[in-house]
């Protein structure tokens, strides 16, 4: 897609302080190590790392100008090299350029939140209206505070479509991402536990994420009644005749405008059928869990909101497939064991979704479990990871492995359940029981791998020889 910024458009949008002739910008990047020709690179503070002092890298790099708070000394030798624009925080100003770029080119904006399956959704959605109309998404999950806004500057003057991942682990947080993007239309896929451990409460983490919808007060909206957190702030938001449109989905309530269920799951995916605004219709999508079909329903919704027709939706879904790293994402082992590896994310629900998947999950072969800490929980862990051991008991699983600071709550959990197969807890990744547990294994058992990122789980994979 083509894009260009001129200097006075970034002046005029950011406040920055620049005396230099007004030169064009092709981009807009905050790696230094990118190929950055024709770019502008933002010197973005973090807890770690400070790029003011990755400036020179990404000048070599190709950078035209860059965008800066703090004047260095080894600036000097710079400034006839690369345009220098000044800034009180270079965050502020990449959120305020985005801001800027948003309303400049008027595309359609969705906001997809949710404590769990909204990079999915995401993924979901661009694979149904890639073709509908000239479509950009958020990179992996470029969903935060500095992800948001450079989701944003990544659309280029021809789209019309913009989706963007908006995730949350604070109140006020939400509200900000909503009014930098300003989205047309907006979705939550469900409120659970996840971020639990900073916000307090289940309470606190729906309220939090109730900012999308109220700060989007003239976006359509979509509703999950399946969810109780969901299904209240479409009362809330009914009450006070928020919205341009309101439309609702679900598997479960009479009368949604969007409902699917899956009416058979194979570990190549499920037999979808159901209704899109008065439509009925099926389709096979290669994507495993029944879990999915909550993602699938919100994609639907925002579709349909965003202007296609139900019969369009439903040719879409019918083979639809996605593949993001460590998300359902299935491997082969060179016995021809299956590996399920759904190693980037984990909270009590998506973790109890797998389970309950992999139960119902016909193989011809053993199942194992390969379990690790769930993050950010706060108090809620160790009842949480008592709790999905217990769980984790009980699915017929013919060997588990639980990997985490929590071992002892899992193993407390598993052991209540009854369990009486195979059983390995460990605080850190043990090279021993990984091997063990390889060497068991025959071509027709299924391995399901799941924990937080922060775990780093694919160090079991990586020990098995796989390649992710």
């Amino acid at each position: 897609m083509s894009w260009k910024l001129t200097a006075s458009e970034l002046v005029k949008a950011t406040g920055a302080q620049y005396s230099g002739a007004d030169l064009t910008m092709s981009g807009v990047s905050t790696d230094s190590r990118e190929n950055l020709t024709g770019k502008l690179f933002v010197a973005l503070k973090g807890e770690r790392l400070d790029a003011h002092q990755f400036v020179a890298g990404a000048i070599k790099n190709g950078a035209a100008a860059v965008l800066v708070h703090a004047d260095l000394p080894e600036f000097a030798a710079l400034k006839s090299k690369a345009a220098f624009f000044f800034v009180k925080d270079t965050l502020k100003g990449l959120q305020d350029l985005a801001h800027y770029w948003r309303r400049k080119h008027k595309f359609q904006v969705i906001g997809v939140s949710g404590s769990n399956g909204k990079t999915s959704t995401k993924e979901f959605l661009y694979e149904l209206v890639k073709d509908f109309k000239p479509t950009v998404a958020s990179k992996g999950s470029f969903n935060n505070h500095w992800g948001v806004p450079l989701s944003i500057l990544s659309a280029g003057d021809d789209c019309k479509l913009l989706i963007l991942e908006m995730g949350m682990n604070h109140l006020g947080e939400l509200e900000l991402l909503a009014k930098i993007a300003e989205p047309d239309i907006v979705g939550i896929t469900m409120v659970g536990r996840s971020h639990i451990g900073e916000l307090g409460s289940q309470a606190n983490v729906a309220k939090a994420k109730e900012e999308l919808y109220k700060t989007a007060p003239k976006a359509a909206a979509a509703f999950n009644m399946d969810n109780e957190w969901t299904r209240l702030m479409y009362d809330n938001a009914k009450k006070a005749g928020t919205h341009s449109r309101m439309i609702t989905f679900s598997s479960h309530v009479p009368g949604p405008d969007v409902s699917l269920r899956a009416e058979k799951v194979t570990a190549a995916g499920m037999k979808i059928v159901g209704r899109i605004a008065g439509v009925e219709g099926s389709g096979s999508v290669k994507v495993f869990g029944r879990h999915n079909v909550t993602n699938l329903m919100i994609a639907s919704s925002l579709a349909f909101l965003a202007g296609m027709t139900p019969d369009q939706i439903w040719k879409k879904l019918d083979g639809l497939e996605i593949s993001s790293w460590g998300r359902n994402q299935w491997l082969k082992m060179p016995s021809g064991t299956l590996v399920l590896f759904d190693g980037y994310n984990a909270n009590p629900e998506s973790m109890a979704a797998l389970l309950k998947n992999l139960y119902e999950l016909e193989t011809d072969g053993k199942k194992f479990l390969v379990l690790g800490e769930m993050l950010e929980l706060g108090a809620e862990s160790a009842k949480a990871h008592r709790e999905i051991g217990d769980l984790a008991g009980k699915i017929g699983a013919d060997g588990i492995w639980f990997i985490g600071e929590h071992f002892k709550d899992v193993e407390s959990g598993v052991k209540a359940s009854g369990f009486n197969n195979p059983a390995y807890f460990s605080k850190q990744f043990d090279p021993e029981i990984s091997q063990k547990i390889k060497g068991g294994l025959s071509s027709k058992d299924l391995v399901a791998v799941k924990a937080s990122r922060g775990t780093k789980l694919e160090t079991v994979l990586e020990h098995w020889g796989l390649q992710l």
